[in-house]
């Protein structure tokens, strides 16, 4: 169970609910939904998730990671200088059927490009 995907797009006003990865790198199991941006864990076991948010030409943004709709960890692309990147990860156990997602938390750009720069990723272990 595997899965990368990524915004090849900016956005200058996103800011509520989940984010969406729409272009799939990756998808060993098919767990990951790219008309909904949410990854629904196919069998039981520990993941990892990770995700790389650059923000649009200092324009704030925070994300989480959201499994099940209890934020777990979050990132920030703080403002102060154009196009910061923010990043975090979290290991997780999951039960089959747990949704884990990229949520907004506060901000409004995110910046991506043809080759993605903005992604979601999430393995087995």
């Amino acid at each position: 169970m595997a899965f990368t995907a990524a915004v090849t797009s900016s956005s200058t006003s996103w800011n509520s609910g989940t984010l969406i990865f729409n272009v799939v790198l990756s998808n060993v199991g098919n767990g990951y939904d790219p008309k909904t941006g949410v990854f629904t864990a196919p069998r039981a076991g520990t993941y990892v998730f990770y995700v790389a948010a650059v923000e649009y030409d200092k324009l704030y943004i925070r994300m989480e990671i959201v499994i099940n709709n209890v934020s777990n960890v979050r990132l920030i692309g703080y403002s102060g200088a154009a196009f910061q990147t923010g990043t975090n990860m979290v290991v997780q156990y999951l039960k089959k059927g747990d949704k884990v997602r990229v949520a907004h938390y506060a901000g409004k750009g995110y910046y991506s490009a043809s080759v993605p720069l903005t992604t979601f990723t999430g393995f087995m272990i």
